[in-house]
């Protein structure tokens, strides 16, 4: 059956916070999002100190297709698809490392750490030295770029600068990979597992949801601090209208009340708010670049949530330290961020348990998808032209402001065939040509 485009304007009312949980089970929306959101989106690929040096690469995903992402001899980046010319093979299964050339294990074909064809078994005697190798290298990336070593790429052409793509966002990425003057560094490792839901369930919670810590984590973090039930705590909401989000408590910059990293963390705080200014410092929050790049810089995590169907995906969780920290703090911030945020965290698991069943609710039942989901708080309450936060803000820590955000912009790029950008007039304030305006009538039935 076609998918009809049209239809997800039914599915998805932003405007008055009602969403049909069939945009997370449906086989056929999922089959259009690796199309039209994973095919055209910037997507998190890596950190630069993930690959320092030339010949290292990392194996990552955007979307459903794996991807290399390879440091060059000149110190430039490329990533192309890990998928051989020939059958399709994977030329690389290692997850990260140092090489010279990918050879894949189905019939040799072998390319360069650029993804160049630079071998073919029976070139000679079988090709008969008629096969153009420069014709079949890797599939490239169609564009690939950095914020402040943040490394991301997108298949379309036409896409946006990625610092368009970012917009406001980047006030808020500031604070957790330029709030110190070194930086940050990723640790080596990447831990993995899989969740029976739907990607966009935990994207949307990072983007904003703190509504939900109160009463899923009230006995987790009970165990490791003062929890967060009860009242409201101080803090804010950013929704992007470019889909990103992020959600802060404000006069803390951690969830333990008695962190062993106390010391260290009131000296940096300093440098914070010297850079940052007062803001941007003792802040407790949790973000989710659009669509599916979300962390908690806090808690030394950042993560990507990779789709594997539409009620199945991978959590990838890389620990985020400060370059230029002690030895002894950046064994302390693992620690903390792999007892907590891990796959057998403390509080990790209490977020898979609900993803999970909510992921087989949707899958065995009926009427559980009949019904619209509840997307209204604070509706109404957010503010454009805050003094300070740029993007729509909400002064309170509870509310819904960038979940509704972040569903707008899905709906925009699975319903337009051209590139979905906002509006006549940039976040940057640069007008945008009418050639690159998209059409943002639904696409139709196709």
């Amino acid at each position: 059956m076609a998918f009809d485009a049209a239809e997800l304007h039914g599915k998805v009312d932003w405007r008055n916070g009602l969403i049909s949980p069939e945009i997370f089970i449906d086989e056929k929306i999922y089959r259009e999002e690796l199309r039209q959101l994973f095919g055209r989106a910037w997507l998190f690929l890596a950190h630069d100190s993930m690959i320092p040096k030339p010949g290292d690469f990392f194996n990552t995903y955007m979307g459903g297709d794996p991807v290399i992402v390879a440091r060059q001899k000149d110190g430039s980046v490329k990533a192309y698809l890990n998928a051989c010319r020939h059958r399709g093979m994977k030329v690389c299964r290692a997850e990260d490392g140092n090489a010279r050339n990918f050879m894949c294990t189905y019939h040799g074909w072998t390319y360069d750490i650029a993804g160049n064809l630079v071998s073919v078994p029976n070139a000679a005697d079988a090709y008969h030295g008629e096969l153009d190798r420069s014709r079949w290298g890797l599939v490239q990336v169609a564009q690939i770029d950095s914020y402040k070593g943040l490394i991301f790429a997108t298949f379309d052409p036409s896409a946006p600068p990625l610092l368009d793509y970012l917009g406001d966002m980047t006030y808020y990425i500031d604070t957790w990979v330029d709030h110190v003057p070194g930086g940050i560094e990723v640790l080596p490792g990447c831990v993995k597992w899989t969740i029976h839901g739907n990607w966009k369930i935990a994207a949307e919670q990072f983007a904003g949801d703190g509504y939900h810590a109160a009463v899923t984590h009230s006995s987790s973090l009970g165990l490791v601090g003062e929890g967060m039930w009860g009242g409201m705590p101080p803090g804010g909401q950013f929704a992007s209208r470019l889909g990103h989000g992020h959600s802060f408590v404000t006069g803390r910059v951690t969830r333990f009340d008695d962190d062993p990293l106390g010391e260290y963390n009131a000296r940096r705080n300093a440098v914070v708010e010297d850079r940052l200014g007062p803001e941007r410092s003792n802040m407790l929050g949790n973000f989710t670049v659009f669509p599916n790049m979300s962390g908690l810089p806090a808690s030394a995590n950042l993560r990507v949530w990779h789709p594997k169907g539409p009620n199945t995906f991978e959590i990838w969780s890389f620990t985020v330290v400060d370059k230029d920290a002690p030895d002894h703090v950046k064994k302390a911030q693992q620690l903390s961020a792999t007892l907590t945020e891990g796959a057998a965290g403390t509080v990790e698991v209490d977020d898979g348990e609900n993803w999970d069943l909510m992921g087989q609710m949707l899958a065995q039942g009926h009427q559980t998808r009949q019904m619209s989901w509840n997307y209204q708080m604070g509706l109404g309450h957010e503010v454009d032209d805050h003094p300070v936060h740029p993007g729509s803000f909400n002064a309170t820590y509870y509310g819904e402001g960038p979940q509704r955000t972040f569903y707008r912009r899905w709906l925009e790029f699975m319903t337009t065939e051209k590139w979905p950008h906002v509006d006549a007039v940039r976040e940057s304030g640069e007008p945008v040509d009418a050639a690159d305006r998209a059409d943002t009538s639904p696409a139709g039935t196709r």
